[in-house]
């Protein structure tokens, strides 16, 4: 497949980035290592929450998304940074065993008014549980280069 550059990328398409099924062992372990929080490592603490049991750490649920974001979009870019988030949400809790399915969207790009090798574009990712809840939202600006 062929790299596509900033001047290939199309705005307001949405992309299916695909999906990912959460375990339990692996968003523990995420947690304990990152996010070390009671609601995210251990059940009996977590169970008298509000929440009623475990939950993934949101970074870990940003971390899959970004995962799916580089395999089903980046990875055939000319993507060459960013500039980092402008908004992040944790919409709804995620569990072990939900499988999580995300989009990428491109919501705005801008040639650089200062280097014509490079443009920037203000992507969207969201994703949604099995029931079609949202349970993360982001948006960034990346740096793409130009097609010389």
């Amino acid at each position: 497949m062929s790299t596509l550059y900033f001047e290939d990328l199309e705005t307001d398409a949405e992309r299916d980035l695909g999906s990912y099924t959460v375990s339990r062992d692996e968003m523990v372990e995420f947690a304990r290592q990152y996010d070390p929080q009671p609601i995210h490592v251990d059940e009996s603490v977590a169970a008298e929450t509000i929440y009623g049991g475990l939950i993934a750490s949101g970074w870990y649920t940003a971390s899959v998304c970004m995962r799916l974001l580089v395999d089903g979009f980046l990875s055939e870019t000319a993507s060459i940074g960013s500039f980092g988030l402008e908004e992040l949400r944790w919409r709804t809790p995620v569990r072990a065993g939900d499988t999580i399915h995300a989009y990428h969207r491109i919501a705005e790009k801008t040639p650089s008014s200062s280097r014509d090798d490079r443009g920037y574009i203000e992507n969207e990712v969201r994703a949604e549980n099995g029931d079609g809840e949202e349970v993360v939202f982001w948006r960034a600006t990346n740096i793409f280069a130009r097609e010389s």
